[in-house]
């Protein structure tokens, strides 16, 4: 049985013909994709060998070695083919941006699933600077641990706020693992901001979110 995280990461995918994961690591989403039938191949990259070969192990033991091609590599650079879909999970938020922003020419068409570990709100920024809109998005709680899962693709034309940067689409859904984020988020900008305040230092970003996250509860 795989974590709440990864379990939530291959719901959110849909049946393709080419899957890529990006920064692999284990190759859980590449195998279980193929073992459940969401993707017909996909192929796994990662930086670092000795993870790509945890990756081939999995996928032997599984039975899906000849459906999966493995790359050592950075983000996309390896990859020749065009894909349909991928996933980048597990890593900074400004790190899965570097590898969108080196390989964003051949994304029109591929449906992107990400799960940043931090830095959410520069991710999310630079998707709809970038064209990429955020089509869905929700919150896992895994062992009392929040992750965003994030489904997004290039757009045409794009409508977004500060409320989407900062809080996310997410709290359309009105889930109760996204109150709990927010609630939790709430409390780290507001320690931030006291804290900041007790050193005379500027504040005003931590109070404008803090009005804004005020602003989602008040309709919840």
């Amino acid at each position: 049985m795989y974590s709440k995280r990864i379990e939530a990461i291959l719901k959110t995918l849909e049946k393709c013909n080419t899957l890529a994961d990006i920064g692999c690591d284990h190759g859980y989403v590449a195998v279980e994709a193929i073992k459940r039938e969401v993707a017909k191949k996909a192929i796994a990259v990662d930086l670092h060998p000795n993870s790509l070969q945890k990756a081939i192990d999995l996928s032997k033991k599984e039975g899906v070695f000849e459906k999966i091609e493995f790359f050592v590599g950075n983000g996309f650079e390896p990859i020749e083919e065009p894909v349909c879909q991928a996933v980048i999970a597990g890593m900074g938020g400004d790190t899965i941006l570097s590898i969108l922003s080196s390989a964003k020419d051949r994304l029109k068409d591929t449906k992107l699933v990400l799960q940043p570990m931090k830095d959410t709100e520069i991710l999310r920024r630079w998707l709809f600077e970038n064209k990429f809109d955020i089509n869905e998005e929700f919150v896992v709680n895994d062992k009392g641990r929040f992750y965003i899962v994030i489904k997004t693709q290039m757009s045409g034309k794009l409508e977004y706020s500060d409320m989407d940067i900062y809080i996310g689409r997410h709290i359309h859904t009105k889930s109760r693992e996204s109150l709990e984020y927010i609630l939790r988020k709430k409390e780290k900008l507001r320690k931030i901001a006291e804290m900041k305040k007790a050193n005379e230092k500027d504040y005003s970003e931590e109070k404008r979110m803090l009005k804004m996250i005020e602003e989602v509860l008040g309709k919840w």
